[in-house]
């Protein structure tokens, strides 16, 4: 059974943005912790929001589970911004 985080969202004083999530304890890690976080800056996080139709005052982590999944679909979310030319520095850690 997936132990995950689900969807993980940071909104940034300068308008930045961290979106990600963990899946804790995984077999095929051995056992470890695999995070992935996506860090967008004020920009890039724009261009989500608007690419998703969201409003600056919009429940942005709704919107994002919605297009997303409750537990973070990266490989969707990577998809969808080449498609909308939004660009991400993303980490990955184990451990």
């Amino acid at each position: 059974m997936l132990n995950t985080s689900g969807l993980l969202f940071t909104r940034n004083s300068d308008g930045s943005a961290l979106i990600g999530y963990v899946d804790y304890d995984v077999e095929f890690f051995g056992g470890e912790d695999y995070e992935v976080m996506y860090y967008l800056d004020k920009n890039n996080f724009k261009l989500l929001r608007d690419s998703l139709g969201i409003s600056k005052k919009g429940k942005i982590e709704n919107h994002l589970k919605d297009t997303f999944g409750e537990n973070f679909d990266s490989e969707k979310f990577e998809d969808f911004c080449k498609e909308n030319n939004i660009k991400y520095k993303r980490n990955i850690h184990i451990g």
